[in-house]
């Protein structure tokens, strides 16, 4: 065998590993916590993970903000009703801490954040919103940011 046929082979079975390891990473199949209930939603929002080393930009995802979490999931092209999580944001934790031992296993990144260290910025119609992500060895100077037109649910949270 060639050795492009072996880097092949290699490829696709890591993708074959990783897709399994992730298949239950969806915001369908996220169970709620004790007490936790869904206060409300928003689709077709774009998700900015940005700082160093790198940015990403998830279009079209559903931002869901329970009692206890905010939830960003994004809508997979071709799929009906199918979002893949990539943030899981616990914001009444007792402390900034980014999980990445659950991060790693579970596929999306799990982390808790205090409500006084995210900002909420008036944009017009739109409310900008600013998490922080605590530092980690993999998420050192992060955020996550994005633009929603239900400031006056946001504010409720932030400032009861």
């Amino acid at each position: 065998m060639s050795v492009q046929v072996i880097a092949l082979i290699v490829f696709f079975s890591l993708m074959i590993v990783v897709a399994l390891m992730y298949r239950n990473s969806t915001l369908q199949k996220l169970p709620f916590l004790p007490g936790e209930e869904i206060l409300f939603e928003e689709d077709k929002v774009s998700v900015t993970q940005g700082g160093s080393p790198s940015s990403a930009l998830f279009k079209g995802c559903t931002v869901r903000v329970t009692t206890r979490r905010i939830i960003v999931a994004q809508k997979v092209p071709f799929r009906k009703a199918y979002h893949v999580l990539r943030h899981v944001i616990s914001y009444g934790a007792i402390n900034d801490d980014t999980q990445l031992d659950k991060t790693l296993v579970k596929g999306y990144l799990i982390f808790a954040q205090h409500l006084y260290n995210m900002k909420l910025e008036d944009k017009g119609e739109e409310v900008l919103i600013h998490i922080p992500i605590p530092e980690s060895v993999l998420t050192k100077g992060q955020y996550i940011e994005f633009k929603t037109l239900k400031g006056a649910e946001f504010k409720k949270i932030f400032f009861p």
